[in-house]
């Protein structure tokens, strides 16, 4: 097989697999009763989840065969071995997670049979794919706004499960409808209950784990600072007093903010089946401690309390909470120069990591790169602080395609624990691709990520395509990554 064909095969996988050999031969069919060898150390659901696989991805009902494989348990979390010839399909893997990532690799490559008019069947070319995941946590952070519709979130989970993210962090903005404390969101927004069950149960089926986010420190309107919206306080003025003044941050002295918190973070966990993680926020708290109570204690003592608190109760449960780096480390600081950080030098947090407990897992976010082609490339210094100080780290890049790459090859040689990539209010048109493909790429396999080409992009619209098939989409604006061709406003045929 010469070199244009296999870079044409090679394309087609989202991520890139570590190792990928592509071999002239008769193809494999994949059609009734063809030969699935499943090689696994831990059985527990395996062939049950690959008869469903292919039934779904291709409407074939296989002939499997199962071999335990005791190797196979100590290779790292989702990794597998695929060996395809024409007669059979073998897939390694140590457990349910490597199998349904192989599934998902084989059904990006599997092609039509050629030569029909209707689609009559699939193949897979002669190959050797041996894989696994540089980062143990791949997750995508995806928010919920008043503006955002739930099947667009679907779309987005199952995208990033096929693309072997294995964790997504939900963020509502006042969308939530609590039943402790329904004042919480906004009467004429709020989202369905069951629905969001409906993903978390979803999510387990894909491959991809739930995380719910509740931010107890800043960002508590519930909305974009650039709106001037908060969503409890522009209709319940009664509550003014679990805020500080101008509304940005929680009133840490007032004890009916910690009862209040409980509350809803606990029916938040419990509502998402009690995942692993609980993501706590706490960035870009600006205006913390200005209240008359708050400016008088000792603010290093309110926060510490208040996130050890949190740290304790989730810890009680069998979690681990996360939270953004940026407001324990002070601005001014010459090491973190270049770099993101919101602690101010007259807040006095920047020791309070020392009295942190060190399972909480620090997300740093960093949304830069070089400022010019000739700089240097970054050192990605906060991430490494942080998990000399022995914690584990999530390194938080957005839609920098470069800052990714570079963030993710980092992670991978640091050693740390994962990436979240962040989306907020851009993960549709090109961002889309700069966020989600390039992020899938960087927290696998780092070494081979890289910008979004036309070959990805053209891949990736196949992807998404397949995940309409899944959920069954026909709408016009349900469809590929953006929901309009064009923007209906002053020039919407300027093509930009």
């Amino acid at each position: 097989m010469d070199a244009r064909e296999v870079k044409i095969l090679t394309d087609r996988l989202i991520p890139v697999p570590k190792e990928c050999r592509f071999r002239d031969g008769a193809e494999y069919l994949l059609q009734d009763r063809c030969g699935i060898t499943l090689q696994v150390a831990d059985s527990a659901g395996v062939e049950e989840k690959a008869e469903a696989l292919c039934r779904s991805y291709w409407n074939v009902r296989p002939a499997i065969t199962w071999k335990r494989n005791a190797a196979a348990g100590k290779w790292r979390d989702g990794a597998y071995r695929i060996r395809v010839s024409e007669k059979q399909l073998r897939i390694a893997a140590g457990d349910l997670a490597g199998v349904m990532n192989a599934f998902k690799t084989l059904r990006q490559l599997a092609e039509v049979r050629r030569g029909t008019e209707k689609t009559e069947g699939y193949f897979l070319v002669p190959c050797e794919i041996n894989d696994e995941p540089a980062l143990e946590f791949r997750g995508i952070h995806l928010c919920i706004f008043p503006e955002t519709p739930l099947w667009d979130i679907e779309k987005m989970l199952r995208i990033a499960a096929y693309h072997k993210y294995n964790y997504a962090v939900i963020e509502s903005w006042g969308v939530f409808p609590f039943a402790s404390h329904p004042e919480f969101c906004w009467a004429d927004k709020k989202i369905s209950r069951n629905e969001i069950r409906r993903l978390v149960e979803l999510g387990k089926e894909l491959g991809i784990t739930l995380i719910p986010q509740f931010n107890l420190l800043g960002h508590a309107s519930g909305a974009r600072a650039m709106t001037g919206k908060h969503a409890i306080l522009d209709c319940n003025p009664a509550l003014q007093a679990l805020f500080e003044p101008d509304g940005w941050t929680w009133c840490l002295s007032n004890p009916h903010v910690r009862r209040i918190q409980t509350d809803l973070v606990l029916e938040l966990y419990e509502l998402f089946d009690s995942p692993p993680f609980f993501h706590i926020g706490c960035d870009e708290a600006d205006n913390i401690a200005t209240c008359r109570d708050c400016r008088k204690a000792v603010l290093k003592d309110l926060v510490r309390d208040h996130i050890v608190y949190y740290r304790d109760l989730f810890r009680e449960r069998g979690a681990k909470v996360i939270m953004w780096h940026d407001m324990l480390l002070e601005r001014g600081d010459e090491r973190w120069k270049g770099y993101i950080v919101c602690g101010q030098p007259e807040l006095k947090l920047g020791e309070l990591y020392r009295e942190l407990p060190k399972d909480i897992i620090i997300a740093d976010w960093q949304y830069d790169y070089k400022k010019k082609p000739e700089d240097p490339e970054p050192d990605w210094p906060t991430a490494k602080f942080f998990k000399k100080e022995k914690f584990d780290v999530l390194v938080c890049p957005w839609f920098n395609e470069d800052g990714m790459c570079s963030l993710g090859r980092m992670a991978e040689k640091e050693g740390l624990h994962g990436m979240l990539v962040t989306t907020w209010h851009m993960f549709h048109d090109f961002h889309f691709l700069a966020i989600g493909v390039t992020g899938a790429n960087a927290a696998w396999n780092p070494a081979k990520a890289g910008c979004v080409t036309n070959s990805t992009r053209l891949s990736c619209s196949m992807h998404v395509r397949q995940i309409g098939w899944d959920m069954g989409t026909v709408e016009y604006e349900r469809t590929g990554w953006s929901q309009l061709q064009v923007d209906a406003g002053t020039h919407p045929h300027y093509l930009y």
